[in-house]
């Protein structure tokens, strides 16, 4: 930051001292009540670097605390730790330090601003191991607060700053390694880094998916609402997307096909109105995929997000530990998770019915099995129709204040609009089943620790890894039309649905026929451009609920599609 500090020796007891306790175990279960969130700052402390480590220090931590601790997202508490890496000093080639970890209170404020004590004066900069070492040195107790024991979910977020390419310090530390510890210890992976999109200064972020191949860029655009815009780009990032040296396979790599995002840290320093919008859509976005649950051992996460058809097919389907974000296309009834050793036995069966439409399907609904309740879920296209359209124990309409023996609650925000969440909060503090309805489009996300959601298997893949397994456990399926066929409600598994539907097994699930050359055919008919549909899903934020939400838009051709996210 522009604020330097003096006080060296402070620093170094603080950072001892935090490197003296137990160290956090990302592999044990949180087990306490309390909803958490853990930043983990890694921060290049090169010459260069003061003003963005100030706006880290004065601008995002804060914003970020205050907004995760709001109403909006109910966080008790939010953690922060920061490691620097780049400082010279004769003894220790790498120039890593860690600073320790410390608490933000919900107006902002930090506990100990000496955690943040980062310096701007130095040499060697090896990204790779500070982020290794940074996850590594977060103390199993911060401020007196043991996290596992004290919270239900740890949802964390890693950040690394830095203006170049990392320093080759040590070759024992690999970028695969890297990747895999970010995955297994559940972090989402943010880098501000020295890069350039498309030449234009304007450009100051990008979601990367598709294999490198399908981007979303967030450009700063005064005319537009909250100052920003986005839009897809379909080429490899490589040929637009310009950096310092070696920050591509670096770090842009590690972000590759995951939620988290690539920053141009030039976009931040040009400063003013753009440099304002940058700060702004930067904590929105991290505030949400914090959020949304990180997933890994103490994380929460999990997502069915299903806001409406996807042109080229749907639902949308985010695995476990964001790992993948895929399209299902066909109509069948689908085991999304299931888990006999729910609850201490209790059991726990999620399927969803897709319905084709044309080129692309839906999620029609939703049946919930726990213990010997069953909960089905639909929604309705009729806009004048305010009924709740459900089922308990095969009865329509039954009575719905508590299911299995947990809560449940009910929220109509419109006519078309309603929200079920049944909480799990006897059994687990803090972890909740959601099902949101928009018209006849479903939308199921669950949000849980591993101690809730570990045992599951299905649609969302395996909780630790994310990966797409077939019902042998170990087979991994790329192919995510072979993957849904894999999980077509079979005989021998709980009938949830009050009705009988075609296609079951042994029936296959349908296919819509030629879905690309359809979706082709249609947007060239189509009265809503992608513009026109880039405009309707702007003010959502999330880089892959934009994605979602254009597609939806187009497919459907109702601007008003948005509503579904």
């Amino acid at each position: 930051m522009k604020i330097y500090f003096s006080i060296v020796l402070s620093a170094a007891i603080f950072a001892n001292v935090a490197n003296a306790q137990s160290l956090f175990d990302y592999s044990a279960p949180a087990t306490g009540s309390a909803k958490c969130a853990l930043i983990n700052v890694i921060m290049d402390e090169s010459g260069s670097m003061g003003g963005d480590q100030t706006f880290l220090k004065n601008v995002a931590l804060p914003k970020m605390a205050t907004e995760l601790h709001s109403s909006n997202h109910n966080y008790s508490d939010v953690f922060v730790c920061s490691s620097g890496f780049g400082y010279s000093r004769t003894n220790n080639a790498q120039a890593y330090r860690h600073l320790g970890c410390t608490t933000y209170n919900s107006a902002g404020v930090i506990a100990n601003s000496t955690a943040l004590a980062w310096y701007a004066n130095g040499a060697i900069e090896d990204g790779w191991y500070a982020m290794k070492h940074g996850m590594q040195d977060v103390p199993s107790s911060i401020n007196g607060t043991d996290l596992l024991s004290h919270c239900a979910r740890v949802d964390k977020n890693l950040i690394l700053v830095t203006d170049e390419d990392r320093d080759d310090a040590y070759s024992n530390v690999d970028a695969t390694n890297i990747a895999n510890l970010i995955d297994t210890n559940g972090y989402i992976l943010n880098v501000i880094a020295n890069y350039g999109i498309n030449n234009n200064i304007n450009d100051f972020g990008m979601n990367i998916g598709g294999g490198g191949s399908n981007s979303t860029i967030f450009r700063f655009d005064s005319s537009a609402p909250d100052n920003h815009m986005t839009y897809q780009d379909f080429r490899p990032y490589e040929t637009y997307v310009t950096s310092f040296g070696g920050t591509h396979p670096h770090y842009t790599e590690l972000i590759v096909d995951k939620p988290g995002a690539a920053w141009n840290i030039n976009s931040l320093r040009s400063g003013g109105l753009r440099a304002q919008t940058f700060a702004d859509i930067f904590v929105d976005i991290k505030v949400k995929e914090i959020s949304n649950g990180t997933g890994g051992p103490s994380g929460g996460g999990g997502t069915v997000r299903v806001g409406g058809p996807e042109a080229g097919g749907d639902p949308h389907i985010t695995t476990w530990n964001h790992k993948e974000h895929y399209e299902y296309h066909g109509q069948c009834d689908l085991v999304m998770v299931k888990d006999p050793t729910f609850a201490d036995g209790l059991g726990l069966y999620v399927h969803i019915r897709t319905k084709i439409v044309r080129y692309w399907s839906y999620i029609q609904s939703v049946a919930i099995r726990i213990d010997d309740d069953v909960l089905e879920i639909e929604g309705s296209a009729d806009a004048h129709d305010d009924q709740a359209h459900y089922w308990k124990n095969f009865e329509y309409q039954g009575d719905l204040d508590t299911f299995a023996g947990f809560p449940v609650t009910q929220k109509l925000p419109s006519v078309y609009k309603r929200t079920y969440t049944i909480d799990l909060s006897s059994k687990f503090p803090g972890q909740e089943i959601t099902i949101q309805l928009y018209k006849e489009f479903v939308r199921v996300k669950l949000n849980g620790n591993e101690q809730v959601f570990g045992n599951s298997v299905g649609l969302l893949g395996d909780y630790k890894t994310g990966k797409t397994l077939a019902r042998d456990g170990v087979t991994v399926l790329d192919d995510f039309t072979d993957l849904g066929d894999e999980w077509q409600v079979l005989p021998s598994e709980p009938t949830l649905f009050h009705e009988i539907a075609h296609p079951q097994f042994p029936e296959l699930c349908l296919k819509p026929e030629d879905p690309r050359g359809e979706r082709k055919r249609r947007l060239e008919e189509s009265s809503i451009s992608e513009e026109d549909a880039e405009k309707a899903c702007v003010s959502l934020k999330d880089p892959l609920a934009i994605k979602d939400c254009v597609y939806d838009v187009l497919a459907t051709q109702d601007v008003d599609m948005v509503g579904a996210f």
